[in-house]
């Protein structure tokens, strides 16, 4: 819904020198009730140190503006990231028209807000694939396809889609499916999508949901919210998500999340099969080997971290 240009938006015209011709008007960004979140302290400039974002370095206050749009979860105003990070507002503003030029950061439609652009999203899941391609984490899920005998996959949440970013193919495989690394999957009828719906925070979710479209891909998809509530309850008490022929017709999928040391969702590991081989039935029996796969995960993102901060080897 488009609305009346906010009193903040109006003063951040004002701010970068902006004639009353080129001002546009703006809409309420989606996450604003978070738009009093506290930012962690990671983000701002620290005065005084080699470090110091606020040094004459170019990269070090880009970093720093990217830092701060991304953790703060929602679309921010230049003003905002100017005050977190210490910096005058016409130099954070010259930066976000560099960022923004070249895809890093994104103005949110008809709003002075800007959020993660699309070349972040792409850089950053090259990272994560690149990182799983020669980690442990590439083993466990070739080892759970040798177990199962099945093409898997882990998928992330990338706005309002499931990316997969590791996929790793059955050699029987016998149904051709366009699927690969960076291909995009929607949330209410995948296995992993349900997954970040019902293990993310109540007010992540809730945006999530009020953003969802529940379009019908075949004769199962979940259509009403009534039936997709009742469907992400059931995932929360078993720690397990079906597709049940929802998004593509003959295939099923079982997924398990994958958590963070804080429990916080990360990431889904599904097992892809057509329904013709496996019955959504059948595939239980493998949920105790694909949560094992989930936890190997999950432990290896954990050394990989305390290996990042000198804590162990990986």
């Amino acid at each position: 819904m488009i609305g009346r240009q906010s009193s903040a938006e109006a003063d951040e015209g004002r701010d970068i020198g902006l004639s009353d011709s080129e001002r546009r008007p703006g809409t309420a960004d989606i996450g604003g009730e978070f738009r009093n979140k506290a930012v962690p302290k990671s983000v701002r400039l620290k005065k005084g140190s080699e470090a110091d974002y606020g040094s004459p370095s170019v990269f070090l206050r880009s970093f720093a503006v990217l830092d701060y749009v991304v953790r703060a979860g929602r679309a921010v105003l230049p003003s905002e990231i100017a005050s977190h990070i210490g910096l005058p507002k016409p130099t954070v503003y010259r930066m976000i028209e560099q960022l923004e030029e070249r895809g890093f950061i994104q103005r949110q439609f008809m709003s002075r807000r800007f959020s993660v652009g699309t070349r972040l999203t792409e850089l950053a899941f090259d990272i994560l694939y690149s990182s799983v391609q020669y980690a442990p984490r590439r083993q466990i899920l070739s080892k759970l396809v040798e177990e199962v005998g099945e093409t898997c996959n882990i998928g992330a949440l990338d706005g309002g889609n499931i990316v997969y970013f590791e996929r790793v193919e059955a050699e029987h495989w016998s149904l051709q499916l366009n699927f690969h690394v960076g291909s995009r999957v929607p949330l209410h009828c995948t296995a992993i999508g349900k997954l970040f719906l019902a293990f993310l925070p109540a007010p992540k979710r809730a945006i999530l949901m009020d953003q969802l479209e529940l379009g019908p891909f075949t004769a199962n998809t979940l259509t009403t919210v009534k039936a997709l509530d009742a469907e992400l309850d059931q995932i929360r008490r078993e720690g397990l998500a079906v597709d049940r022929e929802e998004f593509i017709a003959g295939v099923v999928c079982l997924a398990a999340p994958i958590f963070n040391d804080r429990h916080e969702i990360t990431a889904g590991i599904a097992i892809q099969t057509p329904s013709a081989r496996m019955p959504i039935s059948d595939a239980y029996r493998h949920r105790v080997a694909l949560q094992k796969a989930a936890r190997a995960i999950s432990e290896s993102y954990s050394r990989f971290n305390r290996a990042s901060n000198g804590d162990v080897k990986p």
